[in-house]
C-alpha cells in the first residue's frame, strides 16, 4: 500500500467509524490527555463553527464518533503547533473532504497537517532545567539567565514546557550574534506589550455570555497573534531593507 493510500485510510474527515459513540465528556476527558487547554466551551465552539458535526440523541444529547474525535485532534493540533487560524483549517478540512489531500491521524494523537514536515511531535511538557538545555541546545548557565530575565518562566513546581525549549533555542541564537541580556530583555517586554493589547482585545468576547465565549476569545487572540508576528516581521524587514539602502 502506497503512502497516499495509507493516508486515506488513516484518516477520512467524511467517514464514520466503527465504534460506539461518545458523549461530549467522554470525548473531552480523550482530548484533554493530549491538548491540556481544551476545554468543553472550546469543543462547542467549533461545532457552531461547523468544522465538526456530531449527531443528535432524540433527547438533544451531542454524539461523537471516532471519526469525529480525530477531527478534533486535526482541529486542535493545527492551532497549537501552528497557530492556523480556524478560516484556514476550515478550507483543509474541506479539501480533505473533497478528497483533494489527506492527513493521517495515528492512535491517539495527530501528527501530520497536510505535509509530514508541518507538525512536531508532541513532547513531554514538563521539562528540568536540564532538558531545557539538552533539547535546545543551550548552556545551563543560558537557561539561568534566560529564566532570571523572564525570558523562560518554569510553573510553581519548577518545570518547564517545550515552548521554553524553542524560545531558549531562538534567545541563544540572538546572543551568540551579540545580543546581551538588556537587548533580549527589551524583545521580552515587547512580547509582553503585544500580549497584553491583544488580552485586551479578546477580553470583552470571553466576558460574555455565551457558552462558547472562552473558546471563541481563544480563537481571536490566536489570529490577532498570528497577524501581529507578521506585520512584526515585515516591518523589520522593510526597515532593514532602508537601512543598507541608504
Amino acid at each position: 500500500m502506497n503512502a497516499a493510500r495509507k493516508s486515506a485510510a488513516a484518516y477520512r474527515p467524511n467517514n464514520t467509524k466503527k465504534t460506539k459513540a461518545m458523549s461530549i465528556g467522554v470525548v473531552f476527558d480523550l482530548l484533554k490527555l493530549q491538548f491540556e487547554d481544551v476545554s468543553l466551551s472550546k469543543i462547542r465552539y467549533l461545532e457552531t463553527e461547523g468544522l465538526v458535526s456530531p449527531s443528535r440523541t432524540p433527547a438533544g444529547y451531542r454524539r461523537f464518533t471516532e471519526a469525529d474525535v480525530d477531527r478534533l485532534r486535526f482541529i486542535l493540533t493545527s492551532q497549537r503547533d501552528n497557530y492556523t487560524p480556524l478560516k484556514v483549517i476550515r478550507e483543509q478540512l474541506q479539501a480533505m473532504d473533497s478528497g483533494q489531500v489527506t492527513a493521517i491521524v495515528g492512535a491517539g494523537q495527530a501528527d501530520t497537517l497536510v505535509k509530514a514536515d508541518q507538525f512536531r511531535t508532541p513532547a513531554v511538557a514538563r521539562l528540568t532545567d536540564q532538558d531545557v538545555a539538552e533539547q535546545s541546545g543551550a548552556t545551563a548557565e543560558d537557561v539561568a539567565a534566560f529564566t532570571a530575565l523572564g525570558i523562560i518562566t518554569p510553573d510553581p513546581s519548577g518545570f518547564y514546557t517545550t515552548d521554553d525549549v524553542a524560545v531558549t533555542s531562538a534567545a541563544a541564537a540572538l546572543k551568540a550574534f551579540g545580543l546581551n541580556d538588556r537587548q533580549l530583555k527589551t524583545l521580552r517586554n515587547n512580547a509582553s506589550r503585544h500580549a497584553d493589547l491583544i488580552s485586551q482585545v479578546a477580553a470583552p468576547v470571553k466576558l460574555s455570555k455565551s457558552d462558547t465565549a472562552a473558546a471563541q476569545a481563544e480563537e481571536l487572540s490566536q489570529q490577532m497573534a498570528a497577524l501581529v508576528v507578521s506585520l512584526h516581521g515585515m516591518l523589520v524587514k522593510t526597515d532593514l531593507r532602508r537601512e543598507f539602502k541608504a
